[in-house]
């Protein structure tokens, strides 16, 4: 199978992809996969399938309130160890569930405890917080029955997760969590006597209303206390990984800069002052230690390859003043290297191990910080004549404005004004092609970067870039939210995914917000894709300027 050791290369985690899920749970092929990888029996499989369907009819259920947001295909990463990741972390650019693989074992689980981690998952994806997420799904006991919960609650006490403890706490919850009402999911009969909680649409009766802050408090708790023993766990120092990071920068002088938050630990222009960066390493356990060891291997083995291929390094640019100092690594801006944050936000690199497909983002970030340069330097030039430039920008106009004007009047209406005002009194055709080409330059980036990287750092990069948008749009930008779409859709070209289509239509709720909206049609959505294509491939790396190697 494609891919094969990029779902399971990681004995950390079993990654049951997007491409091989469906609405009734993971194809037969995948299945067949984790028989002869990972031992899995059919029993398993029948289980987690079961869950998963599960999860997606009572989803879909609670969506067509408008209240609750609908099912959408996500990876499912489940994680082999109690211990070896840290809890609540958000995978692949929150475009997973992050369970454990016992979750799914039935001889201890159940497919109604299963069924719910999967929406309490799309609750910590939604609002990235975990201590409100029971309660923001009470709905979702609304309907179940005493049998239902009893199964729930039976699994949540066999439960070895790091955070059964909340579960367990909720299972005892839903006596009064099937109590509550809900503006638009459940009604009360009789007016008044009820207190809500902001932000969820739930009304509490008078007689239960410490419940919800009661819960809220433990799983606070729980999750403090899940942490804690994460941390704990890692926390064993290794003065020899330390010193062995330390004597590879002095003697190696690496083409990086460790930082820390604004400050910089260490410089290849200086690679014996080590101080700074020591006294801060010996906050970190051995394991932390280890992968960033790891980690600083890969940005300088990133970093030697990219120069190597360049022709003429002092052509490259200076990074522009306004450069992200943040993200997995990033260009650091007044100093043309590439910098490593010891205390990134949400990282936690002094606290544990690195994390499941961690590396191979920063492998693809790093290239990718190099390869923004040399789009700057103008090294990927267009390589087609004006006049079939425009050419291709009208097609694109024409298209589009075709679809604008079929769009149902209820659906566009509420863009009309933002449409107005980025045309200008021009084509909005026009003015939409001239938006998304405003963000060429990410994918010249993309044309530099790819054949420096290896297998899993182009799948990850792409499965980073592939996501919702909804967070980021409202109603009256459908428009812009369209050519984003259009544009981030060409990144899976660039991947081994067999079925871009469709996994990009059931991972971002474009099925819905274009589809099913009839906003679109599958020809018209291809020929937009195609024209879309045929816009970012007139682009090509001038080979005068910079070698292109074979892929990694």
């Amino acid at each position: 199978m494609k891919l094969a050791d990029y779902y399971l290369g990681d004995p950390r985690v079993v990654l049951v992809p997007i491409e091989h899920l469906s609405r009734t749970g993971m194809s037969t092929e995948f299945a067949a996969l984790l028989a002869e990888r990972r031992s899995w029996s059919s029993a398993r499989v029948d289980f987690f399938n079961s869950a998963f369907s599960l999860y997606w009819e009572r989803t879909r259920v609670l969506a067509h309130s408008r209240a609750w947001m609908a099912p959408r295909i996500r990876n499912v990463a489940m994680l082999t160890d109690f211990d070896a990741v840290r809890p609540y972390v958000q995978l692949l650019n929150t475009s997973s569930w992050t369970t454990y693989e016992a979750d799914f074992d039935p001889e201890t689980s159940h497919v109604e405890f299963a069924a719910y981690l999967l929406v309490h998952g799309d609750r910590l994806a939604e609002t990235g917080e975990v201590t409100m997420a029971a309660i923001r799904d009470a709905a979702y006991w609304f309907d179940r029955t005493d049998e239902e919960c009893d199964a729930f609650a039976a699994a949540a006490a066999e439960s070895e997760r790091p955070d059964a403890a909340a579960f367990r706490a909720l299972a005892k919850a839903t006596s009064w969590l099937r109590r509550l009402y809900h503006e638009t999911l459940k009604r009360p009969v009789i007016v008044g006597g009820y207190r809500s909680i902001p932000g969820t649409g739930l009304l509490v009766p008078r007689d239960i209303e410490e419940e919800p802050p009661k819960l809220v408090e433990r799983w606070t708790k729980v999750a403090e206390r899940a942490l804690k023993r994460y941390h704990a766990h890692w926390h064993a120092p290794d003065a020899a990984a330390v010193d062995g990071l330390c004597a590879w920068l002095r003697d190696e002088a690496p083409l990086l800069l460790v930082t820390d938050r604004t400050r910089i630990l260490w410089d290849p222009e200086r690679p014996d002052a080590l101080g700074k960066l020591r006294n801060v390493l010996k906050q970190a356990g051995g394991a932390a230690v280890s992968a960033i060891d790891a980690d600083l291997r890969v940005i300088d083995h990133h970093s030697r390859r990219f120069l190597e291929a360049v022709a003429d390094q002092s052509a490259l640019p200076a990074p522009a003043p306004d450069t992200e100092q943040g993200g997995y690594t990033f260009m650091h801006a007044g100093r043309r290297l590439i910098a490593y944050d010891l205390k990134e936000p949400g990282m936690e690199r002094l606290l544990g191990p690195d994390l499941p497909y961690g590396r191979a983002m920063l492998g693809a970030r790093t290239v990718h910080e190099w390869a923004h340069l040399a789009a700057m330097a103008g090294w990927v030039p267009r390589t087609v004549d004006e006049t079939r430039f425009v050419k291709l920008s009208a097609e694109f106009a024409v298209l589009i404005e075709s679809v604008i004007e079929a769009t149902p009047i209820r659906t566009a209406r509420p863009a009309e004004a933002d449409l107005k005002a980025l045309a200008g009194g021009g084509s909005p055709g026009l003015a939409l092609a001239s938006l998304m080409l405003g963000r060429i330059s990410d994918y010249q980036s993309n044309i530099v970067a790819w054949p420096f990287l290896n297998e899993a750092e182009r799948e990850t990069y792409v499965r980073h870039n592939i996501r919702t948008l909804r967070a980021s749009y409202n109603p009256q930008q459908l428009w812009r939210m369209l050519v984003r779409y259009l544009y981030e859709y060409q990144y899976l070209g660039l991947s081994a995914v067999e079925d871009p289509r469709s996994y990009f239509f059931q991972s971002t709720w474009f099925d819905i917000d274009f589809i099913a909206s009839t906003v679109l049609d599958i020809p018209r959505f291809d020929a937009l894709a195609a024209a879309t294509h045929a816009l970012v491939t007139c682009y090509e790396i001038d080979p005068t300027k910079l070698y292109v190697p074979s892929f990694a």
